[in-house]
């Protein structure tokens, strides 16, 4: 058995949003510390790399604030361990998964940490304080969730805390619409964006499922790091994205959350990996490309129904 939230039986671009209703957007779960010292390890690689904000002339209509505020105070309000409150002229985010606390100022800059030394980020990290320190709210509070995240304003990416990409660079999606952004996916030439922005912006939230095939448990697969497309060996994972999208009209944008989860295919039962391995069967000559699977498909989908 596994634990993935979702089990594909179909691969598809179509957008397949629902509505998120009662499900949280934020999932904290027991691999907690697992994806922290991932995206800590990112951020001490080259934060600016990982985390990138495209400059807003208009100060005024900077969705930053808004959005950085809101998802402290929604991660508090789901998680009892987790608090964000004023004090004095500042704000305070604690958590207690991490042991840390974070004061920011009114323009929501980092002016002071503090950590637990009793808690670990990793062997080769150490356990004195994350580095590079936190700019900012955003930063402080997408480093200490499980989920990346991208903001999008006007239909462009405006901002990008990803440390735990699937394939792709923030750095090179910068400024990019939707459509933009997925212009080399095989299949989505037709989906109608301007639909899917105003129903994002206006409707949500919503959540969707993504999916692929890896053959490493590895969460940060930047192509940087050329991994994860290597399926010569039976050494085979599901890997998911849950996507939650919030609207925040009031400054015409659009919070991207992607929870990835990585599960080994033997943990799924025999029906689960025939269902994954028609899937595989079922794709064009461009989706295998896509999805690095052309030269080894009949393989794959062997080793799914052996």
């Amino acid at each position: 058995m596994t634990n993935l939230p979702y089990i594909p039986t179909e691969y598809s671009v179509k957008p397949g949003l629902k509505k998120l209703k009662e499900e949280k957007h934020f999932i904290i779960d027991e691999l907690y510390s697992d994806y922290r010292n991932e995206k800590m390890s990112a951020r001490h690689e080259k934060l600016d790399k990982y985390y990138i904000e495209k400059p807003i002339p208009n100060l005024a209509n900077r969705p930053m604030k808004t959005v950085s505020l809101w998802m402290a105070q929604a991660l508090a309000k789901q998680y009892k361990k987790i608090s964000f409150r004023p004090e004095k002229e500042l704000y305070v985010l604690h958590n207690d998964y991490s042991n840390e606390s974070v004061w920011v100022d009114e323009d929501l800059n980092v002016v002071q940490i503090i950590k637990s030394p009793a808690y670990l980020y990793s062997k080769e990290l150490g356990d004195k304080f994350p580095k590079p320190a936190y700019k900012n709210l955003f930063d402080a509070v997408c480093s200490h969730i499980q989920e990346d995240v991208c903001i999008l304003q006007d239909d462009q990416l405006v901002a990008s805390h990803v440390c735990l990409p699937s394939w792709w660079s923030p750095e090179e999606k910068m400024g990019k619409s939707m459509k933009a952004m997925h212009k080399d996916v095989p299949g989505m030439d037709e989906t109608s964006y301007e639909h899917i922005w105003n129903a994002c912006l206006h409707k949500g939230p919503y959540i969707r499922y993504n999916w692929t095939l890896t053959d490493t448990p590895i969460l940060n697969q930047h192509p940087s790091k050329n991994i994860g497309k290597e399926f010569d060996r039976e050494n085979l994972f599901l890997r998911l994205e849950r996507q939650v999208l919030q609207g925040f009209p009031e400054v015409n944008a659009v919070l991207f959350l992607i929870r990835t989860y990585v599960g080994d295919v033997k943990t799924l039962e025999k029906k689960q990996r025939v269902a994954l391995g028609d899937a595989v069967n079922e794709m064009t000559a461009d989706e295998l490309e896509y999805k690095g699977l052309t030269h080894c498909k009949e393989n794959v989908v062997s080793y799914l129904n052996s």
